[in-house]
């Protein structure tokens, strides 16, 4: 009896899964190639927030790729950098902010200047309008050092992280006039 009953609902289940997959069909737009071209300014500050310097505003581009509610992109570096890891990330969009936040876990490369393992942290936004065009933005950069840190005599260490932070960057995004 037991057998019968177990028969009986796994056919159930099969022919509920199966009525499920075909009657809900799986629409989804192909992947659109976005390009936004910002102003971006930078501001460095050191670990304790006093500023360390400003880098002149330039013109840039953001190449993304929109699938759903989501841009993906990929960070570069000049000059480049090697070794470079976790450089992919997305902005999903945030209906209720209105803006497409950043989604990005560690980045680490090998420092042209130093050697040395560089690790970073990311954290912004971006508000653009209908057609995808920038109305403002902001990216902060929190980076760190792996290892021996006296090419920073500025870097602080990270307790317990074998770390040192060598503070933030700011990043601010406007339209290109």
């Amino acid at each position: 009896m037991k057998r019968r009953i177990f028969s009986i609902l796994f056919t159930l289940v099969l022919v509920l899964s199966f009525s499920l997959v075909t009657a809900v069909p799986v629409v989804a737009a192909p992947p659109e190639e976005i390009s936004i071209d910002v102003i971006q300014s930078q501001t460095r500050y050191y670990p304790d927030g006093s500023w360390m310097h400003d880098v002149n505003p330039f013109q840039t581009t953001f190449e993304l790729t929109l699938t759903g509610k989501v841009l993906h992109g990929e960070m570069s570096y000049s000059p480049d950098v090697t070794d470079l890891r976790g450089e992919k990330y997305f902005l999903v969009y945030d209906k209720k902010a209105d803006e497409w936040k950043l989604n990005l876990g560690v980045i680490q490369y090998t420092s042209p200047y130093t050697g040395l393992t560089i690790k970073e942290h990311w954290e912004g936004f971006l508000k653009l309008d209908a057609d995808f065009n920038i109305i403002q933005g902001e990216f902060t950069q929190h980076a760190y050092v792996a290892g021996d840190a006296t090419a920073y005599s500025w870097a602080v260490p990270v307790a317990g992280k074998g770390l040192w932070y060598l503070g933030f960057s700011v990043y601010t995004y406007t339209p290109v006039p």
